[in-house]
């Protein structure tokens, strides 16, 4: 009782640190996933209180990450691939034909991922298994209420067209994000049947919701789930190449689609046309030089919006990295996303198959549109990124440890 008290008085530094966390972890985790189910609004909010809690918690803990580690993990080549996109994305607003609009955008886009990039660095070495237990409990949380809440609107009435409109849509791309971390910290936990239950829940939870492209991108996460189990390292560099290939060779299709007569593509290639993919392959057909460099960040959400590019214009990441950022972007993109298939297939072999899932999931969605042109989804992507954070620095003991007798005690002071 005394060692209590005494380590309480003596470090109060220490003892509000971990208040913080614990207190930025329910707000990030449990609070974010539950309030934007009715709200649209609130993860705007949300993400910069809690990140800010996170980051003060990190100041007063006493195993804080020093400068110099900070700098080692900046200059990593994955850090350097992600300064050189954003980089490149900021330097195209100079030739971007929508002035002031792209700007903002781009400032709301890049203050987000600062504040992600450094809660993320700045967490303590070692994630407490009670914090860690609340990202499952809030993800089942989250599945559980927007699942009920879906089931009850489907017969009151038509739900809003409208993606950016719809918060239960939003919620269930969201909850798709948030079931790999949650089942990667009860994997670590030993908590098999737990992490089936909410995988479940969550997986119908996000049909319900009717949140688009959700069912295809959750299928391509469980399929890497399944392959990546006891070779985590070589999924990883296969992912790595996959994706990096994706990223670069998008152009391809719709460039082979634009000139090929409609009447001799193959039968399975009749649905490309209903992706965009042929008015892609016009643009290029037009662009020339601005292949290298794009017309600017912003330029295809704002020329959809405006009317100013083709009402089928694909909604696509991989659209938009092209048109606005040109090969130098699609490269930058590339490079980051196959470091982190890479970087993340290194992982403890327990919880690299969850994270190599969550990742795939999220491009899955990024690729078949149109979330990824929304700022609210680069918000719950660093929310997600925060989750990974967490996981990867959790305690991995799946039983509690055992305290030895110590039979020499009776000898103690013998000398």
């Amino acid at each position: 009782m005394s060692n209590i008290s005494r380590r309480t008085i003596d470090d109060p530094a220490a003892e509000a640190a971990r208040l913080l966390a614990r207190l930025s972890i329910m707000l990030l985790f449990i609070i974010s996933q539950l309030a934007p189910i009715v709200t649209r609004q609130t993860i705007y909010i949300l993400l910069p209180i809690g990140a800010a809690l996170l980051l003060l918690s990190a100041s007063l803990a006493p195993q804080t990450r020093r400068l110099r580690e900070i700098a080692a993990l900046a200059l990593t080549p994955t850090a350097l691939a992600a300064f050189f996109f954003v980089g490149w994305t900021g330097l195209s607003l100079a030739w971007t034909p929508f002035g002031a609009g792209p700007a903002e955008r781009y400032a709301k886009s890049a203050a987000t991922l600062a504040l992600v990039a450094a809660a993320c660095a700045l967490l303590p070495t070692r994630t407490k298994t009670s914090n860690l237990n609340l990202l499952p409990i809030g993800t089942g949380a989250a599945a559980a209420a927007l699942a009920a809440i879906a089931f009850l609107s489907a017969s009151g009435g038509d739900q809003p067209a409208d993606l950016d409109s719809n918060a239960l849509q939003r919620a269930g791309l969201g909850l798709a994000l948030a079931i790999w971390p949650a089942l990667g910290a009860l994997a670590l936990r030993g908590r098999w049947l737990s992490a089936a239950i909410v995988a479940l829940v969550s997986v119908a939870a996000c049909l319900l919701a009717r949140a688009p492209n959700v069912l295809p991108a959750l299928v391509v996460g469980a399929l890497v789930l399944a392959l990546s189990f006891g070779k985590a390292r070589r999924a990883g560099s296969l992912l790595a190449i996959v994706s990096a290939a994706l990223i670069l060779l998008a152009p391809l299709a719709p460039i082979l689609l634009h000139f090929a007569a409609p009447e001799r593509l193959p039968a399975f290639a009749a649905p490309l046309e209903n992706w965009g993919l042929e008015t892609w392959g016009r643009i290029i057909a037009n662009d020339g030089p601005r292949l290298l460099i794009g017309h600017g960040f912003g330029a295809a959400v704002f020329g959809v919006a405006g009317h100013y590019l083709y009402p089928d214009t694909p909604r696509s990441l991989l659209f938009q990295v092209w048109f606005d950022l040109g090969i130098l972007g699609a490269l930058g993109l590339a490079a980051v996303v196959a470091r982190a298939f890479y970087v993340i297939g290194r992982t403890r072999p327990v919880l690299a198959p969850f994270l190599l899932g969550g990742l795939a999931t999220g491009l899955t969605i990024c690729v078949l549109g149109p979330a990824a042109e929304q700022l609210w989804w680069l918000t719950l992507a660093g929310l997600d990124a925060i989750a990974f954070a967490l996981v990867l620095k959790g305690q991995f003991r799946t039983r509690r440890p055992r305290v030895e007798p110590n039979w020499g005690m009776g000898r103690i002071g013998a000398r």
